[in-house]
């Protein structure tokens, strides 16, 4: 049995995997991550703690002392290599590819039989390519969400901060607050099409596309083109490594 982690810059969320089955689930806001060892009081002990950070070296520190309290278990925080569970790696500097990536990746690889494009919806966008041989061609990073809304808050004096809005919003919006989510949400949408259809004349076959993170259900309604919402590529991803590795 492990406990699976993925630590994101808004979210860490974790699931206890027993036998290739997630059997117990959760999450937290990051900044809550001094409360890790309070909220996995009832688990059972796991025999490894296995984390994909991106939060940084004091969120890293919060689930490190956790594990070592609540189970006297270093946590194994991984890396990006140049080879992993089939696929590779292509950029020049392994390590430097965002652990959270590779994870969603990896899971994807071993879900899709064809090449796979994966779009991250998370803090950031993130598009990748991954070709049916498993080599992760390389791909594209812009800002998430909330990252563009926030961006356009603290640019315009006459937007408010938005924290709440519609996601039915289009392209004839009647107020300002509508104006702002629906203009980030189509451009975020027309940014994601045109690199993926960049991405499909790179691969040799028509690529499946996936849609994961938080705010992936958010976009996909102002997407014209095919894809699959899957949620939670980066803890399945850990789940592939746990097996193998």
């Amino acid at each position: 049995m492990n406990l699976l982690i993925d630590s994101g810059n808004s979210l860490i969320k974790w699931a206890l995997e027993k036998d290739g089955v997630f059997i117990k689930e959760g999450g937290c806001l990051t900044s809550y991550a001094s409360s890790l060892h309070d909220l996995w009081e009832d688990y059972d002990n796991p025999a490894r703690v296995i984390v994909a950070n991106v939060a940084g070296e004091m969120v890293a520190g919060e689930i490190s002392k956790a594990a070592y309290v609540r189970w006297q278990l270093d946590a194994e925080f991984i890396t990006s290599t140049q080879n992993c569970c089939g696929l590779t790696n292509s950029y020049h500097n392994p390590e430097q590819l965002g652990i959270d990536r590779w994870m969603a990746m990896l899971a994807a690889f071993q879900m899709i039989d064809g090449p796979v494009i994966v779009v991250d919806c998370g803090t950031a966008v993130t598009i990748d390519l991954v070709k049916r041989d498993g080599l992760f061609a390389g791909g594209v990073i812009m800002p998430g969400l909330m990252a563009a809304l926030r961006s356009l808050e603290i640019s315009t004096d006459a937007i408010v901060q938005i924290n709440s809005f519609n996601s039915d919003v289009g392209s004839i919006a009647q107020s300002t607050e509508d104006g702002v989510v629906a203009g980030v949400l189509l451009c975020l949408a027309g940014g994601i099409e045109r690199v993926v259809r960049e991405q499909t004349l790179l691969s040799d076959e028509m690529p499946t596309v996936l849609i994961t993170g938080g705010d992936g259900e958010k976009l996909v309604p102002y997407l014209t083109i095919s894809t699959k919402l899957q949620s939670g590529l980066v803890l399945q991803g850990l789940r592939v490594f746990a097996e193998t590795e």
